[in-house]
């Protein structure tokens, strides 16, 4: 039997608690797991089964070198969960909001900036919002739009292979957190209230029991589009504007999927468990 690697990186690797979690309930199943990370070229992939992408947090500072990765394991036809391609569409967010786009999903406004020309324009016709690179994560290089903003520091994001940057206006629902539903194998697992650091002090997520049914709808439709319906798991990150909800973005790649916050210790090791289960049929 081989083994299922669970994907971390250098500075995360066997220290984030939901790899941990997976990796011992993969192990209560009979499978062999071991947490690797994506940057250590001394792995052989010939003693995997399969590979799960999970905390390869910081992956934005070093694109290029993770893109080639992912690129390497599709050609080795190794089996990486969610999908090289599939991944790679995501993290390019003017490719996935023009996904969303082109399927009447509501979502936050979103300029798309790719020159220095656009950049000044945009700087000159607006005074607050939001901006941030294409390709980010963990809130890395979001900038709420100020005199303070660095627009040296703008444009050489700018210069990142695949990237630009961009723009969305300042939504007043966000101060009152925004909903991230986690689906795992396109069925619903659990749903917390995030309030992101750069707009809010609160930063721990709040584990909710139930979610409006006009959040829930807006879930269940994005999940079940082609794009993402084969996806293992995801989060859906949804915010309240002007009453309609709305998505903030959805995310495929390497997605906190907040088991950790589900403050009863059975209800957690059971979606935990669910989670390995889907991942095992999978191979």
């Amino acid at each position: 039997m081989k083994k299922i690697g669970i994907v971390s990186c250098n500075e995360w690797q066997g220290k984030i608690k939901e790899d941990l979690y997976l990796q011992e309930a993969l192990k209560e199943q009979g499978k062999e797991a071991e947490i690797i990370s994506w940057e250590d070229k001394t792995i052989n992939y010939d003693e995997y089964d399969l590979l799960i992408l999970r905390s390869v947090w910081g992956y934005q500072h070093k694109y290029k070198e993770f893109k080639d990765w992912l690129l390497s394991i599709k050609d080795k036809g190794i089996r990486l969960l969610n999908e090289p391609d599939q991944i790679l569409r995501n993290i390019r967010k003017n490719i996935q909001f023009a996904y969303l786009v082109n399927n009447d999903i509501p979502h936050i406004p979103t300029i798309i900036i790719y020159s220095k020309e656009d950049l000044d324009t945009l700087l000159s016709t607006v005074k607050t919002g939001v901006i941030k690179p294409i390709i980010s994560g963990s809130g890395n290089n979001t900038f709420l739009v100020n005199e303070e903003l660095d627009r040296n520091l703008l444009l050489s994001l700018l210069d990142i292979e695949d990237n630009g940057l961009m723009y969305q206006p300042f939504i007043e629902g966000i101060k009152d957190g925004e909903y991230a539903c986690i689906y795992i194998d396109n069925e619903p697992s659990h749903n917390m209230l995030r309030f992101p650091g750069i707009f809010s002090t609160k930063d721990k997520p709040k584990y909710l029991e139930s979610i409006p049914e006009d959040v829930k709808a807006l879930a269940d439709k994005v999940a079940s589009l082609d794009e993402y319906k084969d996806a293992l798991y995801m989060r859906i990150d949804i915010v309240i504007n002007n009453g309609i909800p709305t998505i903030m973005e959805v995310e495929l790649a390497e997605p906190d999927l907040l088991f950790k916050y589900i403050p009863d210790e059975n209800i957690r090791n059971n979606k935990v468990k669910e989670f390995a289960k889907k991942l095992i049929r999978r191979l």
